[in-house]
Order: C-alpha cells, then sequence, then structure tokens
C-alpha cells in the first residue's frame, strides 16, 4: 500500500465502513476511472452509487474532449462528510431515547399498579424527593461495581446536587464511578468547585457542550431517571434490563464524545487518592488491619485496593510494592 494510501486508511479506517473503505482506496490509487467503465472495475454500478452517495466519489466533466471521470473525493472532505452522516445518525437515536423515556415517564404516571403490576415491576414513579432521596442513598450504597451519572440541571439548581450525586462511599469500595456534566456547570465557580471536588474523590467527570436529560444507573441493574417537568417533582427508578441497557448504551456514547473535566480524581503519581494513601501506610510498616482502621475501610476492601496496586504496578509480593512506591516517588 502506498503512502496515500496509507494516510486514507489510517484517517478513515473505523469511520467509514470497510467495504466502502476498500472501494475508495481503490479509486484513490488509480486517481480515478472513466465514468462509463467505473463500474467495471469497482465490482459493479451498486458500488458506484454507493462511492457517490456517500460522498467518497464524484464525477468528474472536463473539456468537451475528454471523457467524464470517477474521481476520488479528497480524503479529508470524506472525514467530515462521515461525521456529519455519523453525528446525525447519532442524534436520531437520542431523540428516539429521549422519546422512550418521556413514554416510560407518561406510563408509569397513569397506569394502576393493580391494573398492570408488570410494570410496576419494570418502572415506578416516585414524585415523594424524601423518598427519591432514600433510594439514591440505598443505591450509592449498595454500588459494587459502577456508578454513572448524567446532569443537565442549571448551576444555580446544581450548587446543591453535584457532590452529592456522586458520592465518595462506591469508590472506597472498589467500585468505579464516572460522571457526565453540562457545560453549564463550568459558567459559575461556584459549580466548578463542585466539579473540583466530585472529580478529587476519584470520580471519572467530563463535560459536554449539552446534556438533555438526567440519570444514576447503578451496576447496570437499575436506573433512576429525574423527572424535568415543571409539572411534576420525583423521578422514574427502572429496574428493566432491556432499558437500563439501552441507557447504559447511550452512557457509553455520550462518554466517547465528552471531554474529560481539569481535575481526574488522581494526582501527579497518576493514583486515586485512597491509593496514595493506601501505600504510605504500607511503606511506614502497618500491617492490613491497621491500615484499614486509619483510612475508614473495612478490612476487605484494603485488601482489593493493595491487590489492585500490585496489579498496576506489575508487582508480585507486599514489600516489593512498598520498594517501588518509594523508588518511583510514588509516595514521599
Amino acid at each position: 500500500m502506498r503512502s496515500l494510501e496509507e494516510k486514507a486508511f489510517r484517517l478513515l479506517s473505523g469511520v467509514v465502513e470497510a467495504d466502502l473503505l476498500h472501494l475508495y482506496l481503490r479509486l484513490l490509487a488509480t486517481g480515478g476511472y472513466p465514468a462509463d467503465e467505473a463500474s467495471g472495475f469497482l465490482g459493479g454500478t451498486d458500488e458506484v452509487s454507493s462511492l457517490v452517495h456517500a460522498g467518497m466519489a464524484q464525477v468528474h466533466e472536463p473539456a468537451a474532449d475528454h471523457p467524464s471521470r470517477l474521481i476520488p473525493v479528497p480524503m479529508d472532505v470524506v472525514l467530515q462528510h462521515t461525521l456529519v452522516g455519523l453525528a446525525q445518525e447519532a442524534l436520531a437515536d437520542y431523540e428516539r431515547l429521549l422519546g422512550g423515556y418521556q413514554r416510560m415517564c407518561d406510563l408509569s404516571a397513569t397506569t394502576s399498579p393493580v391494573a398492570e403490576p408488570s410494570v410496576g415491576q419494570l418502572a415506578r414513579l416516585i414524585t415523594d424527593s424524601d423518598e427519591v432521596s432514600r433510594l439514591t442513598s440505598t443505591l450509592l450504597g449498595s454500588v459494587q461495581r459502577e456508578w454513572l451519572t448524567l446532569s443537565n440541571h442549571t448551576p444555580t439548581e446544581a450548587v446543591e446536587g453535584v457532590s452529592g450525586a456522586v458520592a465518595p462511599s462506591p469508590i472506597e469500595r472498589g467500585a468505579r464511578c464516572r460522571a457526565i456534566y453540562d457545560a453549564d456547570f463550568l459558567q459559575e465557580a461556584a459549580t466548578r468547585d463542585k466539579l473540583e471536588v466530585v472529580a478529587e474523590t476519584g470520580t471519572q467527570v467530563r463535560i459536554l457542550p449539552r446534556v438533555r436529560m438526567s440519570l444514576a444507573l447503578a451496576d447496570e441493574a437499575t436506573a433512576l431517571l429525574p423527572l424535568t417537568s415543571s409539572e411534576t417533582a420525583g423521578a422514574l427508578f427502572v429496574q428493566s434490563p432491556v432499558i437500563v441497557g439501552a441507557l447504559r448504551e447511550y452512557f457509553e456514547l455520550l462518554w466517547e464524545k465528552a471531554i474529560p473535566f481539569g481535575g481526574t480524581g488522581r494526582n501527579s503519581t497518576g493514583l486515586p487518592e485512597i491509593h496514595i494513601k493506601i501505600l504510605r501506610l504500607l511503606v511506614q510498616g502497618l500491617s492490613d488491619e491497621a491500615i484499614s482502621k486509619r483510612v475508614d475501610l473495612s478490612l476487605s476492601t484494603v485488601r482489593r485496593h493493595i491487590k489492585a496496586l500490585r496489579e498496576s504496578l506489575g508487582i508480585k509480593t507486599r514489600f516489593q510494592l512498598g520498594v517501588v512506591a518509594v523508588q518511583q516517588g510514588l509516595v514521599d
């Protein structure tokens, strides 16, 4: 593969469909074909139409004495055209998800749990704000693997809610916490400070220009969606595996597009603060039991963190972990 095709492959691979990319590279390698012969070189009229429809090829009409040619569109233009198409598809998926979410809210608000008990098992509308708070605390306290949150509250609404949205307790139990916030959070110093606090606990924080819904996902098993309607206060509690799975996929789509927030929950060593605390105590010679008391975590959680440290640093023994921590400047 020549340099031009290699450059196009690196630029477009994984973004453009593989079959289209293969045809485009063939066209790029030759610089084009006579328009009336292109289908023969590329495998058929459907292939030619697909390239043109995808914005990857165009028919060039030269001077009257020369036949028209099918030529490749510049690769940077192809990339831009493809990204626009992908963005439009993502937006369409986004709108469908929001529409489904609104229908679920309407269904839960109007369906009798006696007449349709299955609906109550899949989703339940909670209008009591105190009950929503209790349920949120319960979910946070039960998370074992991952806690994911989206937030689209305005900065004035967020001041009270940001730090509460992602509590440090799941991280202390070894769970992973990720949060996506609306860019409006960056407009006010108070909300920026709140985001810094969230990030410093070890939560991975990212920002999107616009977040159109709020939600919390616990261990891929349950979802809590605060209602945004001005007429209804509360949240929708979802336990349907299908709906929770769709919300998880939606979160991951947004996560890929979001921009990492300045704080990462890690210091200059790249390790979470809880790992640094444990390392410092370990270097001082404290036992697992003593470390557990000093950092106010269970013994099993401390041992899980130590195991994670050994694995991340490629170290087999506790003694080696302490030595390497000092040698690499991970602790003072």
